[in-house]
């Protein structure tokens, strides 16, 4: 058996989506399996470069192949012209094949040449993809094995749609997580992510005026701009996946402030998933043994539990009640060491490998099944 995962992202990408796949791809290495990742475009010259970025264990096992031969813009036409051609290709020879798709194109089309397949579901479908998956119906398509849903909210969202679903939150590897952590007084406090819009980057300076005793370390800067900052806020780069584990562990509190509209990019029709997400650097701050203060969202509550794994801020778009929060945290060392120790716990539950485990015993039941 190999995977065959297909994905609409362009590389070289920082992107959580790229992320998430190569850390799957990565998974199933682990489990002894071959991947191919077909996907647009991306460029030779930077390929070795690119995928250093993610800190992979098993590159060895991914192969990478590309759509169109040169760099396109991808728009409706394009993501069609996509979606069929990932169709014709698998048509020729996908046997004995996992075949996973985070592009919603492609689900259609593998679909219509009867090509069995999961499909990957991280937010509200929209636009033309919404009225062929969900008008349509191909979304309880006879070819589809399993959709997978990246929260319970987002199924209970589609609940009406289709029953034929798995809820798989992200995940994470531990074994890039060895550090050893040790509870001290909190002196840094950090967060690792995007600074798009909803991230609550803005409200972490506001902390930092009124905290002037600790440091505030932002990583995740691209070509953001910002003036007048607190001498004791420090912004760095965008984080390489390899790097991101020493960042985590070697902080003293982590700071997850989510807004009440979170975007998943710098485009002014960025969709809002504040309701269905299910961060990357959550699990992987959970891992870090790093206690963690988020903003109280009920699709995170999926993963954390106030007190036990993270100090959930109730009123989080208040300034004041996350400086409370982390004024009070910072003088309790045994909350933060239980916060820390069940952290680790949590974040054993939802590893890439088991992950990549529920897929592979999903398509085994489909062979025994149409066998």
């Amino acid at each position: 058996m190999r995977i065959i995962y297909i994905a609409d992202f362009f590389l070289p990408s920082n992107k959580a989506y790229s992320i998430h796949v190569f850390q799957m791809l990565d998974a199933f290495g682990k489990l002894g399996l071959n991947s191919q990742l077909l996907i647009p475009y991306f460029d030779k010259s930077k390929i070795k470069k690119s995928l250093r970025f993610y800190g992979l264990f098993n590159k060895k096992k991914i192969h990478i192949d590309r759509i169109f031969k040169k760099e396109k813009n991808f728009n409706f036409l394009t993501r069609i012209i996509f979606g069929l051609n990932i169709a014709l290709t698998l048509n020729k020879s996908n046997s004995n094949s996992l075949v996973i798709t985070r592009s919603l194109s492609s689900s259609v089309f593998l679909s219509l040449f009867k090509i069995h397949h999961f499909l990957e579901i991280h937010q509200e479908i929209q636009g033309l993809s919404k009225f062929l998956l969900v008008n349509l119906n191909f979304i309880n398509s006879n070819y589809i094995i399993k959709n997978i849903f990246i929260s319970k909210s987002l199924a209970r969202f589609y609940k009406n749609r289709t029953k034929k679903f798995i809820v798989l939150h992200d995940g994470v590897n531990l074994n890039r997580f060895k550090f050893k952590k040790k509870i001290k007084k909190v002196k840094k406090i950090s967060y690792v992510g995007s600074f798009y819009k909803g991230r609550g980057v803005e409200l972490i300076i506001e902390m930092a005026k009124k905290l002037k005793k600790f440091k505030f370390y932002l990583y995740g800067r691209r070509d953001e701009k910002f003036l007048n900052l607190p001498k004791n806020i420090f912004i760095k780069s965008f984080v390489n996946q390899s790097k991101v584990p020493s960042v985590l562990t070697n902080s003293d509190l982590l700071l997850l402030p989510y807004e009440r509209r979170v975007m998943i990019s710098t485009s002014s029709s960025s969709p809002d998933n504040s309701k269905f997400m299910s961060p990357l650097k959550l699990f992987e701050s959970l891992a870090s043994g790093t206690p963690i203060i988020c903003s109280e969202i009920a699709v995170l509550k999926e993963v954390l539990k106030h007190n036990y794994n993270s100090i959930l801020v109730k009123k989080f778009e208040n300034k004041f009640e996350w400086v409370k929060e982390i004024t009070k945290l910072s003088y309790n060392t045994n909350k933060l060491k239980k916060l820390s120790v069940n952290g680790v716990k949590t974040a054993k539950k939802y590893t890439w490998e088991n992950r990549a485990k529920i897929f592979i015993k999903e398509y085994k039941k489909k062979n025994l099944f149409f066998n």
